[in-house]
């Protein structure tokens, strides 16, 4: 972990397992989406698209 990490929400840290876990319970559509277009990591991303379709079923 990054000392900057710890002023930053879990969604937005340098670890990717940090920030898909973070997405599993994030609820802003807007902030999933950002997500999805501009982390650096694949996996991210699509936990990021699966969590949106999931919010959008309901």
């Amino acid at each position: 972990m990054k000392f900057r990490d710890l002023f930053l929400p879990k969604i937005a840290r340098s670890n990717p397992k940090v920030r898909k876990r973070a997405i599993m319970e994030e609820e802003n559509k807007e902030l999933l989406m950002k997500v999805v277009q501009n982390d650096s990591d694949r996996d991210v991303r699509q936990a990021a698209r699966k969590r949106l379709q999931r919010l959008n079923a309901y």
